[in-house]
Protein backbone atom coordinates (compact mmCIF):
# COMPACT_ATOMS: atom_id res chain seq x y z
CA UNK A 1 0.00 0.00 0.00
CA UNK A 2 1.45 3.67 -0.56
CA UNK A 3 2.02 5.71 1.78
CA UNK A 4 0.41 9.05 1.45
CA UNK A 5 3.25 11.56 2.09
CA UNK A 6 1.92 15.68 3.55
CA UNK A 7 3.03 18.06 1.58
CA UNK A 8 6.42 20.08 2.66
CA UNK A 9 6.33 22.02 6.19
CA UNK A 10 8.56 24.65 6.18
CA UNK A 11 6.23 26.12 2.83
CA UNK A 12 3.21 25.76 4.89
CA UNK A 13 4.71 27.33 8.12
CA UNK A 14 5.96 29.99 6.00
CA UNK A 15 2.93 30.75 4.16
CA UNK A 16 0.55 30.56 7.63
CA UNK A 17 2.76 33.42 9.21
CA UNK A 18 2.66 35.46 6.05
CA UNK A 19 -0.89 34.69 6.09
CA UNK A 20 -1.30 36.27 9.54
CA UNK A 21 0.82 39.23 8.81
CA UNK A 22 -1.94 39.85 5.69
CA UNK A 23 -4.82 39.43 8.02
CA UNK A 24 -3.34 41.88 10.34
CA UNK A 25 -2.45 44.29 7.76
CA UNK A 26 -6.29 44.07 5.83
CA UNK A 27 -8.18 44.68 8.94
CA UNK A 28 -8.35 48.26 8.09
CA UNK A 29 -12.41 48.51 8.24
CA UNK A 30 -12.35 48.23 11.75
CA UNK A 31 -10.26 51.41 11.99
CA UNK A 32 -12.44 53.07 10.60
CA UNK A 33 -13.88 54.69 13.48
CA UNK A 34 -10.61 56.21 14.50
CA UNK A 35 -11.09 58.59 11.50
CA UNK A 36 -14.36 58.96 10.62
CA UNK A 37 -15.61 62.33 12.55
CA UNK A 38 -12.65 64.03 11.19
CA UNK A 39 -13.60 62.48 7.90
CA UNK A 40 -16.92 63.71 8.26
CA UNK A 41 -16.53 66.87 9.58
CA UNK A 42 -13.70 68.03 7.19
CA UNK A 43 -15.99 67.52 4.28
CA UNK A 44 -19.05 68.44 5.57
CA UNK A 45 -21.41 66.03 5.41
CA UNK A 46 -24.95 65.72 6.88
CA UNK A 47 -26.11 63.43 9.31
CA UNK A 48 -27.63 60.93 6.96
CA UNK A 49 -24.49 61.14 4.53
CA UNK A 50 -22.28 59.86 7.23
CA UNK A 51 -24.30 57.12 8.05
CA UNK A 52 -24.06 56.19 4.32
CA UNK A 53 -20.36 55.93 4.58
CA UNK A 54 -20.42 53.72 7.50
CA UNK A 55 -23.17 51.32 4.85
CA UNK A 56 -20.93 51.53 2.30
CA UNK A 57 -17.74 50.43 4.15
CA UNK A 58 -20.22 47.63 5.51
CA UNK A 59 -21.26 46.50 2.17
CA UNK A 60 -18.65 46.24 0.40
CA UNK A 61 -16.91 43.79 2.95
CA UNK A 62 -20.36 41.68 3.30
CA UNK A 63 -21.55 41.61 -0.38
CA UNK A 64 -17.90 41.86 -1.52
CA UNK A 65 -17.47 38.54 0.14
CA UNK A 66 -19.07 36.48 -3.23
CA UNK A 67 -17.11 38.14 -5.64
CA UNK A 68 -14.34 37.89 -3.33
CA UNK A 69 -14.13 34.26 -3.14
CA UNK A 70 -14.87 33.51 -6.88
CA UNK A 71 -11.68 35.66 -7.36
CA UNK A 72 -10.06 33.35 -4.51
CA UNK A 73 -11.32 30.21 -6.00
CA UNK A 74 -10.27 30.94 -9.50
CA UNK A 75 -6.93 32.70 -9.52
CA UNK A 76 -5.86 31.29 -5.96
CA UNK A 77 -4.88 32.97 -2.97
CA UNK A 78 -1.44 34.03 -3.68
CA UNK A 79 -2.89 36.07 -7.09
CA UNK A 80 -6.24 37.39 -5.30
CA UNK A 81 -3.69 38.33 -2.17
CA UNK A 82 -1.62 40.88 -4.33
CA UNK A 83 -4.83 41.67 -6.04
CA UNK A 84 -6.01 42.81 -2.72
CA UNK A 85 -3.36 44.91 -1.84
CA UNK A 86 -3.21 46.30 -5.00
CA UNK A 87 -7.06 47.52 -4.76
CA UNK A 88 -6.60 48.77 -1.56
CA UNK A 89 -3.91 50.83 -2.44
CA UNK A 90 -6.46 52.62 -4.89
CA UNK A 91 -9.01 52.95 -2.62
CA UNK A 92 -7.07 54.17 0.50
CA UNK A 93 -5.39 56.89 -2.31
CA UNK A 94 -8.63 58.16 -3.33
CA UNK A 95 -9.80 58.51 0.10
CA UNK A 96 -6.65 60.33 0.74
CA UNK A 97 -7.33 62.52 -2.95
CA UNK A 98 -10.39 63.65 -1.61
CA UNK A 99 -10.09 64.36 1.70
CA UNK A 100 -6.88 66.49 0.98
CA UNK A 101 -8.80 68.47 -1.68
CA UNK A 102 -11.87 68.53 0.56
CA UNK A 103 -14.05 67.11 -1.73
CA UNK A 104 -17.98 67.39 -0.97
CA UNK A 105 -18.95 64.78 -3.02
CA UNK A 106 -19.96 61.86 -0.52
CA UNK A 107 -20.08 59.70 -4.24
CA UNK A 108 -16.10 59.51 -3.80
CA UNK A 109 -15.64 58.51 -0.46
CA UNK A 110 -18.55 56.21 -0.38
CA UNK A 111 -16.89 54.18 -3.26
CA UNK A 112 -13.45 55.17 -2.00
CA UNK A 113 -14.74 52.88 1.30
CA UNK A 114 -16.89 50.84 -0.61
CA UNK A 115 -13.56 49.35 -1.92
CA UNK A 116 -11.70 49.34 0.76
CA UNK A 117 -14.25 46.47 2.55
CA UNK A 118 -13.96 44.66 -0.82
CA UNK A 119 -9.94 45.00 -0.60
CA UNK A 120 -10.13 43.76 2.95
CA UNK A 121 -12.46 40.54 2.69
CA UNK A 122 -10.34 39.74 -0.68
CA UNK A 123 -6.93 39.56 1.00
CA UNK A 124 -8.30 38.40 4.56
CA UNK A 125 -10.71 35.45 2.57
CA UNK A 126 -7.08 34.20 0.48
CA UNK A 127 -5.39 34.27 3.97
CA UNK A 128 -8.43 31.84 5.56
CA UNK A 129 -8.45 29.40 2.44
CA UNK A 130 -4.49 28.86 2.61
CA UNK A 131 -4.16 28.19 5.94
CA UNK A 132 -7.12 25.36 6.30
CA UNK A 133 -5.87 24.00 2.81
CA UNK A 134 -2.63 23.78 4.17
CA UNK A 135 -3.25 22.16 7.00
CA UNK A 136 -5.88 19.93 6.66
CA UNK A 137 -5.96 18.07 9.59
CA UNK A 138 -5.72 21.39 11.99
CA UNK A 139 -7.64 23.22 10.45
CA UNK A 140 -9.29 24.84 13.13
CA UNK A 141 -5.54 25.87 14.36
CA UNK A 142 -4.19 26.98 11.43
CA UNK A 143 -7.28 29.17 10.60
CA UNK A 144 -7.40 30.63 14.06
CA UNK A 145 -4.28 32.56 13.22
CA UNK A 146 -5.36 34.95 10.54
CA UNK A 147 -8.84 35.23 11.79
CA UNK A 148 -7.70 36.30 15.09
CA UNK A 149 -5.26 38.42 13.49
CA UNK A 150 -8.06 40.16 11.29
CA UNK A 151 -9.52 40.87 14.71
CA UNK A 152 -6.35 42.33 16.21
CA UNK A 153 -5.89 44.40 13.70
CA UNK A 154 -8.49 47.13 15.16
CA UNK A 155 -6.12 47.17 18.41
CA UNK A 156 -3.39 47.62 16.31
CA UNK A 157 -4.34 50.44 13.81
CA UNK A 158 -5.90 52.22 17.12
CA UNK A 159 -2.45 52.20 18.88
CA UNK A 160 -0.70 53.71 15.33
CA UNK A 161 -2.77 56.10 15.34
CA UNK A 162 -3.20 57.51 19.01
CA UNK A 163 1.18 57.50 19.26
CA UNK A 164 1.75 58.31 15.40
CA UNK A 165 -1.37 60.22 14.14
CA UNK A 166 -2.74 61.84 16.68
CA UNK A 167 -4.71 64.79 14.76
CA UNK A 168 -3.11 64.00 11.75
CA UNK A 169 -5.49 62.24 9.35
CA UNK A 170 -4.00 62.97 6.41
CA UNK A 171 -0.79 61.22 7.77
CA UNK A 172 -2.57 58.00 8.77
CA UNK A 173 -5.17 58.10 5.34
CA UNK A 174 -1.44 57.87 3.80
CA UNK A 175 -0.27 55.43 6.12
CA UNK A 176 -2.89 53.14 5.69
CA UNK A 177 -2.30 53.92 1.52
CA UNK A 178 1.21 52.67 1.55
CA UNK A 179 1.42 49.96 4.56
CA UNK A 180 -1.48 47.81 4.82
CA UNK A 181 -1.01 47.37 0.20
CA UNK A 182 2.76 46.96 0.80
CA UNK A 183 2.27 43.77 3.52
CA UNK A 184 -0.62 42.18 1.19
CA UNK A 185 1.98 42.26 -2.39
CA UNK A 186 4.87 41.81 -0.12
CA UNK A 187 3.54 38.74 1.54
CA UNK A 188 1.58 37.41 -1.03
CA UNK A 189 4.76 35.65 -2.70
CA UNK A 190 4.40 33.22 0.90
CA UNK A 191 0.54 32.67 0.44
CA UNK A 192 0.06 29.78 -1.71
CA UNK A 193 -1.32 26.17 -1.35
CA UNK A 194 1.30 23.44 -0.86
CA UNK A 195 0.88 20.64 -2.85
CA UNK A 196 1.29 16.93 -2.24
CA UNK A 197 4.64 15.95 -4.07
CA UNK A 198 2.99 12.37 -4.78
CA UNK A 199 0.16 12.86 -6.52
CA UNK A 200 0.59 10.15 -8.57
CA UNK A 201 -0.19 7.73 -5.81
CA UNK A 202 -2.92 9.52 -4.44
CA UNK A 203 -6.05 7.30 -6.18
CA UNK A 204 -4.04 4.47 -4.57
CA UNK A 205 -3.70 5.09 -0.77
CA UNK A 206 -6.98 6.84 -0.80
CA UNK A 207 -8.59 3.50 -1.54
CA UNK A 208 -6.83 1.48 0.82
CA UNK A 209 -8.31 4.28 3.33
CA UNK A 210 -12.02 3.13 2.25
CA UNK A 211 -11.30 0.51 4.96
CA UNK A 212 -9.99 3.04 7.68
CA UNK A 213 -12.35 6.40 6.53
CA UNK A 214 -16.32 5.57 7.27
CA UNK A 215 -18.07 8.46 4.97
CA UNK A 216 -21.55 9.84 4.79
CA UNK A 217 -23.07 8.28 1.59
CA UNK A 218 -25.00 10.13 -1.07
CA UNK A 219 -28.14 8.58 -1.55
CA UNK A 220 -27.54 7.54 -5.17
CA UNK A 221 -27.31 4.07 -6.45
CA UNK A 222 -23.60 4.52 -8.16
CA UNK A 223 -22.57 5.55 -4.51
CA UNK A 224 -24.40 2.10 -3.25
CA UNK A 225 -22.32 -0.05 -5.68
CA UNK A 226 -19.29 1.57 -4.99
CA UNK A 227 -20.33 0.81 -1.15
CA UNK A 228 -20.39 -2.82 -1.47
CA UNK A 229 -17.19 -2.71 -3.03
CA UNK A 230 -15.52 -1.24 0.54
CA UNK A 231 -17.75 -4.21 1.99
CA UNK A 232 -20.20 -4.41 4.51
CA UNK A 233 -20.49 -1.33 7.26
CA UNK A 234 -19.87 -2.67 10.60
CA UNK A 235 -22.83 -3.47 12.71
CA UNK A 236 -25.40 -1.22 14.73
CA UNK A 237 -24.52 -1.78 18.49
CA UNK A 238 -26.02 -0.87 22.16
CA UNK A 239 -27.46 2.00 23.15
CA UNK A 240 -24.14 2.89 24.61
CA UNK A 241 -22.81 3.12 20.98
CA UNK A 242 -25.95 5.63 20.38
CA UNK A 243 -24.94 7.60 22.95
CA UNK A 244 -21.72 8.11 21.91
CA UNK A 245 -22.12 8.58 18.70
CA UNK A 246 -23.84 11.33 19.07
CA UNK A 247 -21.25 12.85 21.07
CA UNK A 248 -18.96 12.07 18.09
CA UNK A 249 -16.98 9.27 20.14
CA UNK A 250 -18.30 6.04 17.91
CA UNK A 251 -16.62 5.55 14.77
CA UNK A 252 -19.66 6.27 12.45
CA UNK A 253 -19.78 7.64 9.25
CA UNK A 254 -18.41 11.42 9.06
CA UNK A 255 -21.43 13.39 9.39
CA UNK A 256 -19.40 15.22 11.73
CA UNK A 257 -21.18 18.72 10.30
CA UNK A 258 -22.96 18.08 7.02
CA UNK A 259 -25.99 16.60 5.68
CA UNK A 260 -27.63 13.48 3.79
CA UNK A 261 -27.26 15.89 0.98
CA UNK A 262 -23.54 16.95 0.65
CA UNK A 263 -22.81 17.76 -2.70
CA UNK A 264 -20.44 16.20 -5.47
CA UNK A 265 -16.78 17.45 -6.10
CA UNK A 266 -14.40 17.10 -8.60
CA UNK A 267 -10.92 17.19 -8.75
CA UNK A 268 -9.04 17.53 -11.67
CA UNK A 269 -5.91 15.87 -10.52
CA UNK A 270 -7.41 12.01 -10.36
CA UNK A 271 -9.07 12.23 -13.48
CA UNK A 272 -6.42 10.23 -15.54
CA UNK A 273 -5.94 7.64 -13.35
CA UNK A 274 -9.64 6.34 -12.35
CA UNK A 275 -11.17 3.53 -14.44
CA UNK A 276 -13.83 4.20 -17.22
CA UNK A 277 -16.58 1.54 -15.61
CA UNK A 278 -16.53 3.47 -12.36
CA UNK A 279 -19.47 5.19 -11.61
CA UNK A 280 -18.33 7.01 -8.56
CA UNK A 281 -14.79 7.10 -6.74
CA UNK A 282 -14.06 8.12 -3.37
CA UNK A 283 -11.34 10.40 -2.26
CA UNK A 284 -10.21 11.63 0.79
CA UNK A 285 -9.43 15.04 -0.03
CA UNK A 286 -7.52 17.50 3.11
CA UNK A 287 -9.57 14.80 5.59
CA UNK A 288 -12.79 15.51 4.05
CA UNK A 289 -14.92 12.35 2.27
CA UNK A 290 -16.12 13.58 -1.05
CA UNK A 291 -17.41 11.72 -4.06
CA UNK A 292 -16.00 12.79 -7.66
CA UNK A 293 -18.65 11.97 -10.47
CA UNK A 294 -16.72 10.08 -13.38
CA UNK A 295 -15.91 12.48 -16.35
CA UNK A 296 -17.94 15.62 -14.76
CA UNK A 297 -16.07 18.92 -14.83
CA UNK A 298 -14.61 20.72 -12.16
CA UNK A 299 -17.30 23.36 -11.22
CA UNK A 300 -20.63 20.83 -12.16
CA UNK A 301 -22.44 23.64 -10.53
CA UNK A 302 -20.77 23.44 -7.00
CA UNK A 303 -21.86 25.95 -5.62
CA UNK A 304 -25.25 25.99 -6.72
CA UNK A 305 -25.46 22.27 -5.37
CA UNK A 306 -23.98 23.38 -1.81
CA UNK A 307 -26.01 26.58 -1.41
CA UNK A 308 -28.85 24.43 -1.79
CA UNK A 309 -28.41 21.89 0.43
CA UNK A 310 -30.36 21.48 3.68
CA UNK A 311 -26.74 21.58 5.93
CA UNK A 312 -26.20 25.29 4.23
CA UNK A 313 -29.38 26.92 4.79
CA UNK A 314 -29.13 25.95 8.47
CA UNK A 315 -25.40 26.99 8.59
CA UNK A 316 -26.31 30.46 6.84
CA UNK A 317 -29.46 31.09 9.50
CA UNK A 318 -26.73 30.97 11.91
CA UNK A 319 -24.62 32.37 11.26
CA UNK A 320 -26.74 35.20 10.02
CA UNK A 321 -27.97 35.18 14.07
CA UNK A 322 -24.55 35.64 15.59
CA UNK A 323 -22.97 37.81 13.28
CA UNK A 324 -25.98 39.84 13.42
CA UNK A 325 -26.59 40.05 17.42
CA UNK A 326 -22.62 40.66 17.79
CA UNK A 327 -22.07 43.39 15.35
CA UNK A 328 -25.42 44.92 16.46
CA UNK A 329 -23.87 45.16 19.97
CA UNK A 330 -20.40 46.33 18.35
CA UNK A 331 -22.01 48.98 16.63
CA UNK A 332 -24.56 50.08 18.99
CA UNK A 333 -22.15 49.97 21.96
CA UNK A 334 -21.44 53.53 21.92
CA UNK A 335 -25.56 54.45 22.59
CA UNK A 336 -25.58 51.97 25.11
CA UNK A 337 -22.86 53.86 27.22
CA UNK A 338 -24.44 57.41 26.32
CA UNK A 339 -27.82 55.73 27.84
CA UNK A 340 -26.39 54.58 30.85
CA UNK A 341 -24.40 58.15 31.54
CA UNK A 342 -27.03 59.98 31.16
CA UNK A 343 -29.16 58.00 33.73
CA UNK A 344 -26.21 58.22 36.38
CA UNK A 345 -25.56 61.62 37.81
CA UNK A 346 -22.73 60.55 39.85
CA UNK A 347 -21.15 58.98 36.96
CA UNK A 348 -17.39 61.12 36.22
CA UNK A 349 -15.85 58.86 33.56
CA UNK A 350 -16.41 61.06 30.49
CA UNK A 351 -18.67 59.10 27.80
CA UNK A 352 -15.96 59.21 24.76
CA UNK A 353 -13.04 57.55 27.75
CA UNK A 354 -15.91 54.75 28.14
CA UNK A 355 -17.26 54.76 24.54
CA UNK A 356 -13.26 53.58 23.51
CA UNK A 357 -12.62 51.41 26.54
CA UNK A 358 -16.25 49.76 25.15
CA UNK A 359 -14.59 49.01 22.16
CA UNK A 360 -11.08 48.09 23.15
CA UNK A 361 -12.34 45.52 25.17
CA UNK A 362 -14.77 43.72 22.23
CA UNK A 363 -12.07 44.20 20.20
CA UNK A 364 -9.39 42.46 22.83
CA UNK A 365 -11.78 39.53 23.56
CA UNK A 366 -12.57 39.31 20.30
CA UNK A 367 -8.95 38.42 19.56
CA UNK A 368 -9.12 35.54 22.05
CA UNK A 369 -12.17 33.76 21.18
CA UNK A 370 -11.16 33.90 17.64
CA UNK A 371 -7.44 32.48 18.51
CA UNK A 372 -9.06 29.92 21.02
CA UNK A 373 -11.22 28.69 19.13
CA UNK A 374 -9.22 26.94 16.63
CA UNK A 375 -7.47 25.03 18.80
CA UNK A 376 -10.52 24.04 20.86
CA UNK A 377 -12.34 23.05 18.16
CA UNK A 378 -9.29 20.81 17.08
CA UNK A 379 -9.64 19.23 20.09
CA UNK A 380 -13.29 18.67 20.01
CA UNK A 381 -13.59 16.94 16.48
CA UNK A 382 -10.03 15.27 16.57
CA UNK A 383 -9.80 13.96 20.55
CA UNK A 384 -12.52 13.59 21.27
CA UNK A 385 -14.31 12.67 17.83
CA UNK A 386 -17.34 14.68 18.38
CA UNK A 387 -19.15 17.71 15.99
CA UNK A 388 -17.19 20.42 15.47
CA UNK A 389 -20.74 22.38 15.63
CA UNK A 390 -20.65 21.76 19.53
CA UNK A 391 -18.54 24.93 19.35
CA UNK A 392 -21.51 27.02 17.72
CA UNK A 393 -23.44 25.65 20.68
CA UNK A 394 -21.02 26.86 23.58
CA UNK A 395 -20.45 30.17 21.11
CA UNK A 396 -24.46 30.84 21.06
CA UNK A 397 -24.95 30.46 24.80
CA UNK A 398 -21.92 32.68 25.68
CA UNK A 399 -23.68 35.27 23.73
CA UNK A 400 -27.11 34.60 24.96
CA UNK A 401 -25.58 35.25 28.79
CA UNK A 402 -23.23 38.60 27.27
CA UNK A 403 -27.29 39.75 25.83
CA UNK A 404 -28.97 39.32 29.25
CA UNK A 405 -25.74 40.85 31.20
CA UNK A 406 -26.67 43.94 29.20
CA UNK A 407 -30.25 44.16 30.16
CA UNK A 408 -29.00 43.80 33.79
CA UNK A 409 -25.81 46.05 34.12
CA UNK A 410 -26.83 49.76 35.30
CA UNK A 411 -23.72 51.54 35.43
CA UNK A 412 -20.45 51.99 33.31
CA UNK A 413 -18.24 50.23 35.09
CA UNK A 414 -20.18 46.78 34.92
CA UNK A 415 -21.26 47.17 31.60
CA UNK A 416 -17.04 46.07 30.41
CA UNK A 417 -18.69 42.53 31.55
CA UNK A 418 -21.19 42.28 29.04
CA UNK A 419 -18.53 43.44 26.57
CA UNK A 420 -16.06 41.18 27.52
CA UNK A 421 -18.60 37.79 27.14
CA UNK A 422 -20.24 39.33 23.89
CA UNK A 423 -16.40 40.35 22.32
CA UNK A 424 -15.19 36.43 23.25
CA UNK A 425 -18.25 34.75 21.95
CA UNK A 426 -18.60 36.57 18.97
CA UNK A 427 -14.57 35.90 17.92
CA UNK A 428 -15.66 32.20 19.04
CA UNK A 429 -18.07 31.84 16.52
CA UNK A 430 -16.15 33.25 13.57
CA UNK A 431 -13.17 31.16 14.63
CA UNK A 432 -14.83 28.08 14.43
CA UNK A 433 -17.30 28.44 11.78
CA UNK A 434 -14.36 28.33 8.37
CA UNK A 435 -13.32 25.09 9.65
CA UNK A 436 -16.91 24.07 10.10
CA UNK A 437 -17.55 24.69 6.40
CA UNK A 438 -14.20 23.54 5.20
CA UNK A 439 -15.01 20.26 7.04
CA UNK A 440 -18.67 20.05 4.86
CA UNK A 441 -17.68 20.88 1.43
CA UNK A 442 -13.92 20.57 1.36
CA UNK A 443 -11.39 23.67 0.49
CA UNK A 444 -12.84 23.27 -3.52
CA UNK A 445 -14.79 26.57 -3.87
CA UNK A 446 -14.04 27.35 -0.42
CA UNK A 447 -13.94 31.22 0.11
CA UNK A 448 -16.79 31.49 -2.70
CA UNK A 449 -18.91 29.52 0.04
CA UNK A 450 -17.42 31.23 2.55
CA UNK A 451 -18.42 34.73 0.37
CA UNK A 452 -22.04 33.75 0.57
CA UNK A 453 -21.93 33.23 3.88
CA UNK A 454 -20.80 36.51 4.75
CA UNK A 455 -23.64 37.89 3.62
CA UNK A 456 -25.36 36.48 6.10
CA UNK A 457 -25.71 39.11 8.70
CA UNK A 458 -26.42 41.90 6.97
CA UNK A 459 -30.59 41.82 6.89
CA UNK A 460 -30.59 40.78 10.93
CA UNK A 461 -28.14 43.57 11.56
CA UNK A 462 -30.21 46.01 9.62
CA UNK A 463 -33.21 45.00 11.33
CA UNK A 464 -31.87 44.48 14.96
CA UNK A 465 -30.18 48.02 14.87
CA UNK A 466 -33.69 49.80 13.27
CA UNK A 467 -35.06 48.19 16.24
CA UNK A 468 -32.79 49.57 18.95
CA UNK A 469 -32.98 52.69 17.54
CA UNK A 470 -36.71 52.23 17.88
CA UNK A 471 -36.96 51.27 21.12
CA UNK A 472 -34.10 54.30 22.43
CA UNK A 473 -36.29 56.56 20.52
CA UNK A 474 -39.49 55.27 22.06
CA UNK A 475 -37.76 55.56 25.63
CA UNK A 476 -36.55 59.11 25.14
CA UNK A 477 -37.52 62.44 25.74
CA UNK A 478 -37.76 65.40 23.10
CA UNK A 479 -34.19 65.87 23.52
CA UNK A 480 -33.22 62.28 22.88
CA UNK A 481 -31.95 62.11 26.33
CA UNK A 482 -33.62 58.93 28.40
CA UNK A 483 -32.51 57.95 31.94
CA UNK A 484 -34.11 54.57 32.75
CA UNK A 485 -30.84 53.15 32.46
CA UNK A 486 -30.88 49.67 31.29
CA UNK A 487 -34.45 49.68 30.57
CA UNK A 488 -33.49 52.39 27.65
CA UNK A 489 -32.39 49.86 25.70
CA UNK A 490 -33.51 45.98 27.13
CA UNK A 491 -36.46 45.38 25.21
CA UNK A 492 -33.71 45.37 22.59
CA UNK A 493 -31.64 42.61 23.87
CA UNK A 494 -34.47 40.70 25.70
CA UNK A 495 -35.45 39.83 22.11
CA UNK A 496 -31.67 39.03 21.16
CA UNK A 497 -31.89 36.67 24.09
CA UNK A 498 -34.47 34.74 22.18
CA UNK A 499 -32.44 34.46 19.15
CA UNK A 500 -29.23 32.92 20.76
CA UNK A 501 -32.06 30.84 22.33
CA UNK A 502 -33.49 30.03 18.54
CA UNK A 503 -29.42 29.25 17.64
CA UNK A 504 -28.79 26.87 20.35
CA UNK A 505 -31.85 24.73 19.70
CA UNK A 506 -30.85 24.58 16.08
CA UNK A 507 -27.47 23.84 16.39
CA UNK A 508 -28.34 20.89 18.87
CA UNK A 509 -30.63 19.62 16.39
CA UNK A 510 -28.21 19.79 14.05
CA UNK A 511 -26.08 17.89 16.15
CA UNK A 512 -29.06 15.36 16.32
CA UNK A 513 -29.64 14.92 12.56
CA UNK A 514 -26.19 14.41 12.07
CA UNK A 515 -26.23 11.32 14.48
CA UNK A 516 -29.52 10.10 12.74
CA UNK A 517 -27.97 9.77 9.26
CA UNK A 518 -24.83 7.94 10.75
CA UNK A 519 -26.88 5.80 12.15
CA UNK A 520 -29.22 5.18 9.14
CA UNK A 521 -26.50 4.64 6.60
CA UNK A 522 -25.54 1.62 9.17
Amino acid sequence: MAQHREPPLAPRVSALIASAMVAVASGTPYVYAVYAPQLVKHAGLKGSQAASLALALSLGGSLGGLPAGLIIDSLGPQLATAFGGIICFIAFHSLHWAYTTGSKNVLVYMFSLGLSGFASVLSFYSTVKCATANFPHHRGSAGALPVSGYALASLLYSTIAVNFFDGNTVGLLRFFSIFAPAVCIGCAYFIHIVENPTPAKRRTSSIHSISERSTLMNPSGSVTSFRSMAGPPPQRKGSMHKIMSLWGLARTPSTLSMDAQRPTFTLPEINESRSDDSSAIYVAVEDVPVFVKAGGPLWDNHIVKAITTRVFVKFYIILACLMGIGQMYIYSVGFVVVALAQSDPENKIPVGESQALQVSTIALFNFLGRLTSGPISDIVRRKFKAQRIWCITFAAVMMGFGQYLVTKMEDLNSLIMASIVIGFAFGFCFGTFPAIVADTFGTEGFTTLWGVMSTSGVLVLMTLCNYLAGVLKSNSDDDGVCTLGAACYAQTFVLTQWLCLFVVVLTVFTIWYNHRVALSSH
